[in-house]
């Protein structure tokens, strides 16, 4: 536990040796061991770590809404803490791929290259339907419904799947995965915390949503920055939309994705076969070598 200038305290963890340091960034529902399929490969190489943004996992909950801005802060400042400098490799999924990307413009003396696990991107959700506003809006009453049940004391394993809360994840297969695991299901700081997250993340209308409009703000070219995208081969569909409503969320996504790869020089996109959103659980060896692929480039630039 690492404890910022402000007093909070966020869990970090780093294993193996080596340089430059790769850091990773889950994504909106994620917890640390959803990269237990790629981590031990990736340490074996080089040292990497891992943490909980704030209100995730062990992490205390953040005093201020869930931005971009806010939470490259704080993983700047964690960093800072630690003494980590950099240049190190940002490793991000979904909506952390989204603030790795973010991270990267803020502060790219520490960003040595990037890979972008089926990544969030800004523009993702422009002009929303009316269906795909009230779902959004639906999810985030269950996260403040979950909040509530829980500092009440009313939460608990055999009541989360009826009270639509987050269900203990599948791949929590050991006594401190569970362990881990329960503390956020259980608790009102991960509602808290996804819910502010949601609300500044996702577009209610045809305007950028909060942290959307930061990343717009703040990006930059990347120059030649090592970048892979990785890119799911398998869309799930949302059953309030049409077929075509599917296909036309699909294009856009893709097309963010080809985007993100174009903002670099050395940028490149990687449509993984097999996958869906999860590639690093799905197919865990095409981030492993993507890893590896942006490591050697970065050590070869920077013997």
């Amino acid at each position: 536990m690492v404890r910022l200038d402000d007093g909070r305290r966020l869990n970090f963890h780093c294993v193996g040796s080596g340089s430059p340091i790769v850091v990773f960034e889950q994504g909106g529902e994620g917890m640390i061991f959803n990269w237990a399929k790629v981590s031990a490969a990736i340490s074996a190489v080089t040292r990497v770590c891992f943490y909980d943004r704030g209100g995730f996992g062990w992490s205390d909950p953040p005093r201020y809404p869930v931005t971009a801005l806010s939470t490259t802060d704080d993983l700047h400042a964690l960093l800072r803490r630690k003494r980590i400098g950099g240049p190190i490799v940002l490793v991000g999924h979904s909506v952390g791929g989204f603030y790795a990307t973010v991270y990267a413009d803020r502060f790219p003396s520490q960003v040595a290259g990037l890979v972008l696990v089926d990544p969030g991107f800004t523009g993702q959700n422009l002009a929303p339907s009316l269906a795909d506003q009230a779902n959004t809006r639906l999810g985030e009453g269950y996260l403040l419904r979950c909040a509530e049940l829980a500092r009440l004391g009313k939460l608990t394993t055999a009541n989360l799947s009826e009270n639509r809360c987050f269900p203990l994840p599948d791949d929590a297969s050991g006594a401190d995965e569970r362990r881990y695991a329960l503390h956020a299901i259980i608790g009102p700081n991960w509602y808290v915390a996804e819910h502010s997250q949601s609300v500044n993340y996702f577009t209610a209308d045809e305007r950028l949503s909060v942290s959307q409009q930061q990343a717009r703000d703040v990006a930059r070219p990347l120059a030649d920055l090592p970048l892979i995208v990785l890119s799911r081969e398998h869309f799930d569909g949302a059953p309030w939309r049409s077929t075509d409503e599917n296909q036309a969320a699909f294009a856009r996504w893709r097309a963010g994705h080809v985007a993100l790869a174009a903002r670099s020089s050395r940028g490149r996109l990687v449509v993984v076969p097999g996958s869906g959103h999860f590639i690093q659980k799905d197919r865990p060896d095409a981030v492993i070598d993507a890893v590896r692929e942006v490591l050697a480039t970065v050590r070869a630039d920077h013997p």
